[in-house]
């Protein structure tokens, strides 16, 4: 059998073949006709700057002006791409004069003959070797027997044009490539016209041909080709109409044969008043063995499960009583089917021997695509515990249980302490993974009556299954399984080789209480949560009205904090900072807000602040104001000369946030400051975040002049490794180390360490909270000269504090 071939990849392949042959006898001809004349040149040019230097040395040996000569030598050296002179005598080949001073005065041992030179011909001679020329050129020099006498010798030079032959090379390989791209495109443009002229009208003719022979009679085709094609198509739309119209009849029957079959569901049994079946329509196969075997003559019931039997009946019965439509659903085995029974009925409405026409649909995938619907609904995917919806449900079922049986359940509402440090360190593939080990430990604590529900995030749900007599005992059971719960959720979770640590804070809530719907459970248990971590998480708390109304309050706070930061409702306080010279040398801004009258303590506002995430815009605010303040100091000359920098607090947040170093910089250029008046005063809090970053950002902002101090240090996230590494420029010893300095020894010497620390790290040293006399001469003499407290002075009004600096220069003179 003959090999067959398309004439398509015939065409492609000889062009193909023809273009690579075409491309590599013109690249080789390019190469040889470029490489000649790159040989060409460089043989005229080295000839010239040899002759140059024969001239000139000729007339300076013959002189026996040696040193002059070797100068000539030398300076011929220097020019690009020569590597090497020497001068050598012809008779006994010792070296005269050479750029390599190492080899004057011994026997020249550079095989000449390897490169092509042959020192017995008296002439210019000049060799390549790929990218490397070697050339001789004879010269007279004077002989050693006579001073009139000269003998014969040779100037020997050698070029290195590697720059220059790749520069060739590489021009040529533009040449090349513009030549065949251009036969490439000129190639695509003779492609285009065969394929669009010829293979694609011959292409349309095949197809064409294979669905006549597929059965695809009375198509016709029709292009705008060649006057050859057009001929052809025309004799095959001939051919094709005249097979259509030779079969239209068959088809027709067929069609209508078809039709009555396929317009069924699934299988459609003719059953006679006798329930025989008489006749069977639509699909042979079905998922149901018996199904596919011929049950003519036999009682439609044959072939279902017993129970059913007696169901289908009757819907028989009644499809032919009221001749209406029944519909049933059964199950045989693991298949769901469809029953429609339609009585047999003729034109004027008369039963046709009380027949009927049973239609089964295989109904299994819906139904399995129901069944996941409602599971998606109501479980959790990750977790496959229940969700909000179901565990809403359940509680439902659960209060009006209680409230039937005038019993008593509870709620528990479990948050994971923390969690979302594990998301953004580790990833959500971790995360995922420890919810769903806690959901199995969840599930192994609870009985199979309780509910375990997933909220949604890290919060989930323990409905007690049991309900109790009593609220007190509903809430001790609903205690004993939350303590339980935070035993096991403490025990480390192993990931691949780590360990995690986890906490979590739980919420109670007991029902029923008057009219509490579930809704209302899950938000009393939630705000009994956000108590029990309000009290140092890893809690257990139950609810009480007075939480309700302290989450309503707070609520407040939120909704007031918000506004006060649009209205820019604050005020900033400043603390003096004075050495022990009693010189100020500076001061802390801090922010103060009277909200409704009152005034709000920072540390609950701050907080807030954080917590709701306002706290960017409100440190926004406060570093503009500072430095709008620090400017009309300044611009006033009220400051005293000791007075070096303004201390602002920065929140880690506010520090972490990707624009806080474009902000700060652009806040002091707005308002014409030197970072350097600025001090920006971190808390140990913030390195429990990326420490990579937070180094970058430090030194980023140090470079541009402003300096760090590290506040409240001792109490927080102490690590030596920090203040080694990061550019912080005073330790500030927190008050709460200074309060106990005359009494408690050991605070005592936790101050002394700090000072010494700071000492050796060579960081300023300044103590907060400094309020009576004692305290400041002990700091003073164990090496801290620098305060901030009562002492001095409380935080003052920006008119307070400007009078303050007014009275203490008085003092200074006075």
């Amino acid at each position: 059998m003959k090999r067959r071939y398309s004439i398509r990849n015939l065409l492609m392949y000889w062009s193909l073949l023809a273009l690579g042959v075409t491309a590599i006898i013109l690249g080789y001809f390019l190469f040889q006709s470029r490489l000649d004349l790159f040989e060409e040149s460089w043989k005229s040019k080295i000839q010239y700057d040899l002759e140059s230097l024969r001239i000139v040395m000729q007339q300076q040996l013959l002189n026996d002006e040696w040193n002059q000569a070797d100068q000539s030598l030398s300076n011929m050296a220097t020019r690009p791409n020569l590597l090497y002179l020497a001068l050598f005598d012809e008779k006994d080949m010792q070296v005269q004069l050479a750029t390599r001073r190492a080899e004057i005065g011994h026997h020249f041992n550079h095989k000449l003959a390897t490169r092509g030179l042959d020192s017995k011909l008296r002439v210019f001679q000049v060799s390549r070797y790929r990218d490397q020329f070697y050339a001789l050129i004879p010269i007279q020099i004077p002989s050693n027997t006579t001073s009139r006498s000269s003998s014969n010798a040779w100037v020997y030079a050698h070029y290195d044009s590697h720059q220059d032959y790749n520069a060739m090379l590489l021009g040529l390989l533009q040449k090349i490539s513009i030549v065949v791209a251009m036969m490439i495109l000129y190639q695509i443009g003779q492609s285009h016209i065969v394929r669009q002229h010829v293979l694609e009208p011959l292409q349309r003719l095949v197809a064409f041909t294979k669905l006549l022979q597929e059965g695809r009679i009375g198509d016709t085709i029709k292009t705008h080709t060649s006057t050859e094609f057009i001929y052809l198509e025309n004799a095959f739309n001939g051919l094709s109409l005249h097979l259509k119209h030779s079969m239209r009849q068959i088809e027709q029957q067929h069609m209508l044969n078809s039709a009555f079959a396929l317009g069924f569901p699934d299988i459609a049994f003719v059953v006679d008043s006798d329930d025989i079946i008489r006749g069977r329509f639509g699909h042979n196969a079905s998922s149901v063995e018996r199904l596919n075997k011929d049950l003519i003559d036999t009682p439609f019931t044959a072939w279902v499960k017993l129970s059913e039997v007696a169901i289908l009946e009757q819907s028989k019965q009644r499809a032919i009583d009221t001749r209406e439509l029944v519909i049933h659903e059964f199950r045989h085995d693991d298949v769901f089917f469809e029953s429609r029974m339609v009585p047999l009925i003729d034109q004027e409405n008369n039963d046709i021997s009380r027949g009927i026409l049973w239609l089964i649909r295989d109904i299994s995938d819906i139904k399995l695509k129901q069944e996941l619907i409602e599971y998606q609904a109501n479980f959790d995917p990750l977790t496959k515990l229940a969700n909000r919806r179901l565990a809403l449900e359940k509680i439902e079922q659960k209060i009006a249980q209680s409230q039937r049986d005038a019993s008593w359940g509870a709620v528990l509402f479990i948050d994971l302490d923390h969690f979302k440090n594990i998301n953004d360190s580790l990833g959500h593939p971790i995360g995922d993974q420890i919810l769903i080990d806690i959901s199995a430990r969840l599930k192994s604590l609870t009985d199979p009556n309780d509910l375990v529900a997933r909220l949604g995030g890290d919060e989930f749900l323990v409905l007690s299954g049991e309900l109790f007599s009593t609220e007190r005992l509903a809430s001790e059971y609903a205690q004993t399984m939350a303590m339980a719960i935070i035993s096991t959720i403490k025990e480390p979770f192993t990931i691949d080789v780590n360990n995690f640590h986890l906490s979590a804070s739980i919420g109670i809530a007991s029902f029923p209480h008057g009219s509490i719907t579930a809704s209302d459970l899950i938000r009393q248990s939630d705000t009994a949560m956000y108590q029990a971590k309000a009290l140092g998480r890893s809690q257990v708390c139950i609810y009480n009205h007075s939480m309700q109304e302290k989450t309503k309050q707070r609520l407040h706070l939120f909704n007031d904090l918000h506004q006060a930061i649009l209205d820019n409702a604050f005020s900033l306080v400043f603390q003096p900072q004075l050495d022990d010279e009693n010189h100020i040398i500076g001061a802390e801004v801090l922010c103060r807000w009277v909200n409704r009258g009152q005034s709000v303590s920072p540390d609950v506002f701050i907080s807030a602040a954080e917590e709701t995430s306002l706290i960017l815009p409100l440190g926004r605010w406060l570093i503009m104001e500072s430095c709008r303040t620090l400017k009309q100091w300044c611009d006033a000359n009220v400051l005293p000369s000791s007075f070096s920098r303004l201390a602002i607090n920065i929140s880690a947040a506010q520090f972490m946030d990707p624009n806080f170093e474009e902000f700060i910089a652009g806040a002091v250029k707005y308002h014409k400051l030197p970072p350097t008046r600025l001090e920006l005063e971190l808390t140990e809090t913030l390195f429990m975040e990326d420490k990579n970053i937070i180094r970058e950002k430090m030194r980023a902002l140090s470079l541009l002049g402003f300096t760090f101090a590290l506040d409240d240090f001792g109490t927080g996230y102490s690590s030596l490794s920090y203040l080694q590494r990061l550019p912080i420029n005073k330790l500030k010893i927190d008050q709460s180390f200074v309060m106990d300095i005359v009494d408690a020894k050991t605070t005592i010497s936790i101050v002394d360490s700090i000072i010494q620390l700071g000492h050796n790290l060579k960081m300023d040293i300044i103590a907060e909270g400094v309020e009576t006399n004692e305290q400041c001469a002990y700091l003073s003499n164990h090496g801290c000269h620098s305060f901030q407290g009562y002492l001095f002075s409380r935080p003052l009004t920006e008119e307070n504090f400007l009078k303050f600096i007014r009275n203490h220069g008085s003092q200074q003179s006075a």
